[in-house]
């Protein structure tokens, strides 16, 4: 496991020219409910605390975070999600707002994606610690400092704060639903992509690269594909390699204060799939799962841009690509990765259509301003025939 010492609440004066802080406070992922009272009291100034978790862990570990919280004489209250899926948008943040009618002192987040989500963006407005309590090594955000909510039916990630501390139990995590595992590795294998798209836009519009970050991303996204069996199979380390990627992803997007390092273009499709799916009232897919056929769909972008002439035109095209595939997957390598999490590499298994698929190359590079492989193609004109070039690829 990483020594999070290192990076955690110091300022780092870093080779790319800024000076690097991360406000976490604590992260340990061999945590039990025996440590609770005494990390409440280091990390929260009152007794009033709310644990805010969904019904899907509420046996497992929500009422017995509860159940020490008031043993130890913390005034706890708990709100618990009941949906089936439930959507991080203005509704989910006003129900923990208005779930308590005394003034809060702390939070205790128990959950993964869109519980985190939404707790750390209610913290930070409420300036409010916010504990972390970790139950899935489903995405890469625990450490982030944006949430990735719905706001008015468009997926933004709106920035605020850190969470003070992250915990968990690897037992716990391991033992999750298996499309949780999936959708974390999903996640972690999306860094190719992200990656290659920052190097790009590093030549293409002079964007702000930070080798420290860089490295920190790519080397612990590599241990992950090497286990990728092992995590498939729960193995204790893999999985707790897994989580360790996975939150050392978000503490380089606090790093940099930015996404930058662990989403590019295969994040857009991702968003894209949700936003459709919550414009037409269906459940929104997952997150992680989206990601990596994103991932795939990005690899081909590219491999179909270097296949162009209006990309070998381009002033150093050949120093652009070289420096790419010092980070792009072959085409073949993502699908083994995916077909060892056991999740297909066709777009139709995931609700894309030719349709929605060519919708997606034309308009997901667009939600998020962030210049990846769909805005080079924007500019080469090239959107259309890259659309052209999946669709037939995948369902001719």
């Amino acid at each position: 496991m990483t020594n999070y010492n290192d990076l955690l609440n110091k300022e780092i004066t870093c080779a790319c020219g800024r000076t690097h802080f991360v406000p976490i406070k604590d992260v340990d992922f061999d945590f039990t409910e025996e440590k609770l009272s005494k990390i409440c009291k280091e990390f929260i100034p009152g007794k009033n605390i709310l644990v805010v978790g969904d019904k899907h862990t509420h046996e497992q570990i929500n009422q017995k975070i509860f159940d020490t919280l008031k043993a130890n004489e913390f005034n706890a209250a708990m709100l618990e999600f009941d949906e089936k899926k439930l959507i991080p948008d203005e509704k989910a943040i006003g129900t923990i707002l208005m779930s308590t009618d005394r003034e809060i002192d702390g939070i205790v987040s128990v959950g993964s994606g869109t519980i985190n989500d939404l707790n750390r963006l209610v913290g930070d407005r409420m300036k409010i610690p916010v504990i972390t309590i970790a139950t899935a090594p489903s995405m890469d955000g625990y450490a982030s400092s944006g949430s990735s909510l719905m706001f008015k039916g468009v997926k933004k990630t709106i920035k605020g704060s850190t969470v003070t501390a992250i915990y968990g139990d690897i037992e716990v995590i391991k033992n999750c639903p298996y499309d949780l595992i999936q959708a974390g590795f999903g996640d972690i294998i999306g860094k190719k992509t992200s990656l290659a798209d920052w190097v790009l836009s590093k030549h293409i519009t002079g964007e702000y690269w930070c080798d420290k970050t860089v490295k920190l991303v790519e080397e612990s996204t590599d241990i992950c594909i090497r286990e990728a069996e092992k995590i498939a199979q729960r193995d204790t380390e893999a999985i707790g390699h897994l989580i360790d990627a996975l939150t050392l992803s978000g503490i380089c997007m606090s790093l940099v204060d930015d996404t930058r390092p662990a989403s590019g273009s295969e994040h857009l499709v991702s968003h894209y799939l949700v936003m459709k799916a919550v414009e037409k009232g269906e459940l929104p897919p997952s997150h992680g799962r989206t990601v990596a056929i994103g991932t795939l769909i990005s690899t081909l972008l590219y491999k179909f841009l270097f296949e162009t002439k209006e990309f070998t035109e381009l002033e150093n095209s050949e120093k652009i690509k070289e420096d790419l595939m010092k980070y792009l997957p072959k085409e073949e390598k993502v699908k083994t990765w995916l077909t060892t999490l056991d999740l297909s590499y066709h777009p139709s298994d995931y609700g894309m259509t030719p349709e929605l698929l060519r919708e997606i190359v034309l308009k997901a590079g667009f939600i998020r301003d962030r210049y990846t492989v769909f805005r080079l193609l924007d500019s080469l004109k090239l959107l259309d025939r890259a659309a052209d070039y999946l669709i037939n690829y995948f369902y001719k």
